[in-house]
């Protein structure tokens, strides 16, 4: 079932979005769907993340259970995104939307987290490396805020599968664009979605929120279904306290995301487990060094995958024919990476060594003049992530969340990182350097490592 250009946007479009159909799932146990949903989901742009591993590397080499892909974390997004979206705006007392179609707002929420991944490539963020410049693409650039001089993301590719969706009459185009912006940061939405952000100012950043944000569904789902699957405890937090523990409220001519007292706790156990799956699991030293692996054997041409700015052809890019195109590969002994990714001989990791450590970046830089001069095969696997923006400004990366703390004769609101012990503690770049060594090397570098000074 589509929206068609003769409803009217003002027009609730509840009955497009009525559940008709549901499934099982372990992490959210039963999720329903509608039949305009379904519609996008059967898709061909959508079923193609079914061949998109959630985890890259990490299931064939770390974790074997981790062989969940993005298909079902963005259905599941989706339905963290609507839980959060009816949370949030099922009381309107103290919040002037009553004479907004809520249905239209909550629609657009939830199409937006099943599609917020839908523009990843093979192997998900391994490919991104060799993604073409943002300017080649074919894009209706009247959504645009700008036009972005920059490498292109899979976030990039998502606005442009939506579009072709657009194109295709699966979508229609204000209820497309307000689903992009909600997504990306560069988008403008439609004249339906702007007049209401004006009448409601802060509306579109709660929105952004609940898609992109500092708790926001995406990563809601992928924390509790990537530390399932993969059989680790990292990831756990209590998402069903932390869920009705949100509100919104006015605050300064603002529509604020608000959190309770007794809701902080859950808050930082998220950012706990965030904290500890991105330095246990997501940049486990295996991983990183197999995703170099793929890496050399793309750029120094021993498997040939090139990513084009063609909405259909870029969506015939799958993890199979790449796998393919290893073992092949690895047939020839002169194809070193292909070889070692299919015979599974890792890297050896010497050291991990923080940036914000001169001591380290000192020890980094004397490393690989100790390799380059002892003829020591090396390479280094770097990472910058952090846990929130929050406390970093007016941020439009942060959709800033404020504590309702109780007062005897009313509520004070206080943005959260001024209101946590724990984030203010933890709120830091993660910003370190794998340093590796060759495997064939690891014998030679032991043996001299005692000169190293």
């Amino acid at each position: 079932m589509i929206i068609g250009s003769k409803y009217q946007e003002e027009r609730s479009i509840s009955y497009f979005f009525m559940s008709s159909y549901e499934l099982r799932d372990p992490i959210h146990h039963r999720i329903s769907f509608s039949e305009f949903e379904r519609t996008i989901i059967d898709h061909p742009f959508f079923q193609r993340l079914r061949f998109i591993s959630q985890l890259g590397f990490l299931h064939s080499y770390v974790y074997p259970g981790g062989t969940h892909d993005r298909f079902l974390h963005s259905i599941g997004t989706m339905h963290v995104a609507g839980r959060l979206f009816d949370h949030l705006f099922s009381d309107s007392r103290n919040v002037p939307i009553f004479d907004v179609d809520i249905q239209a707002l909550r629609s657009r929420v939830r199409v937006a987290g099943l599609l917020h991944d839908i523009g990843h490539g093979p192997f998900s963020h391994a490919s991104e490396y060799i993604f073409p410049s943002l300017e080649d693409f074919p894009f209706d650039w009247s959504w645009w805020k700008q036009k972005p001089n920059r490498k292109s993301a899979h976030e990039d590719y998502s606005i442009l599968l939506i579009q072709t969706l657009v194109q295709e009459g699966v979508l229609e185009k204000s209820f497309a664009q307000d689903v992009a912006s909600i997504m990306h940061k560069d988008i403008f939405p439609s004249e339906y979605l702007e007049k209401i952000s004006v009448r409601i100012p802060g509306l579109g950043r709660v929105l952004k929120g609940l898609i992109s944000g500092e708790a926001d569904s995406d990563r809601m789902d992928y924390l509790l279904r990537d530390s399932y699957f993969c059989g680790v405890a990292y990831g756990n937090y209590d998402v069903d306290w932390l869920i009705s523990s949100f509100g919104v409220a006015q605050h300064d001519d603002q529509l604020i995301m608000t959190l309770s007292e007794n809701g902080v706790r859950a808050y930082e156990d998220m950012l706990l487990a965030r904290y500890h799956m991105i330095d246990q699991v997501y940049y486990h030293k295996t991983k990183a060094g197999f995703s170099h692996y793929l890496e050399e054997a793309i750029r120094t041409r021993e498997i040939s995958l090139k990513i084009p700015t063609d909405p259909y052809l870029y969506t015939q890019l799958r993890d199979g024919p790449v796998i393919e195109q290893i073992f092949e590969s690895s047939k020839n002994p002169k194809n070193y990476w292909s070889e070692h990714i299919v015979k599974r001989i890792p890297a050896k990791r010497i050291l991990r060594l923080q940036k914000s450590k001169e001591e380290d970046q000192i020890l980094l830089s004397g490393l690989s003049e100790f390799c380059y001069q002892n003829k020591i095969r090396y390479f280094t696997y770097s990472v910058l992530n952090e846990l929130s923006h929050f406390g970093e400004g007016d941020s439009e990366r942060a959709t800033m969340i404020y504590v309702a703390k109780r007062l005897v004769n009313g509520v004070e609101y206080i943005p959260i990182f001024k209101y946590s012990d724990l984030l203010q503690k933890y709120n830091e770049k993660l910003n370190f350097t794998d340093f590796f060594v060759l495997r064939e090397d690891s014998e030679k570098f032991e043996n001299l490592k005692r000169t190293f000074s």
